[in-house]
C-alpha cells in the first residue's frame, strides 16, 4: 500500500492533531476524510467552527499552565472525552 509523508512545523502538527481529536478521528482519518469525504455530509465540524474550537480549548489550557494546573489525563483519554463531547454526551 502507497504511502503518504508531508513536512510539517511543530505548530502545524499540533494543530492538525488537535482539530482530529475535536472531530474524534485520528490525524490519518481526518485527512483522508477532508481529501475524499464531503464534509457536509459526514458530520465533521466545519473548519471555521474548529479553528474557535482550538482557540478555545488552547485559551484554556494555557490558563490551566499558567495558574499552575496541569493535566494528568493521557492522550487516549482525552479523544474518548472529546468524542463524548461531540456526541453530547458531556
Amino acid at each position: 500500500m502507497p504511502r503518504l509523508s508531508i513536512e510539517l512545523s511543530d505548530q502545524q502538527h499540533q494543530q492538525l492533531k488537535v482539530v482530529a481529536a475535536l472531530n474524534g478521528q485520528s490525524i490519518k482519518d481526518f485527512v483522508l476524510d477532508r481529501a475524499f469525504g464531503d464534509p457536509a455530509h459526514n458530520g465533521e465540524i466545519g473548519e471555521e467552527e474548529a479553528l474557535h474550537a482550538l482557540q478555545a480549548f488552547l485559551q484554556k489550557r494555557l490558563q490551566q499552565v499558567q495558574d499552575g494546573k496541569t493535566v494528568t489525563r493521557s492522550a487516549d483519554e482525552t479523544k474518548k472525552l472529546a468524542r463524548q463531547r461531540r456526541d453530547g454526551g458531556v
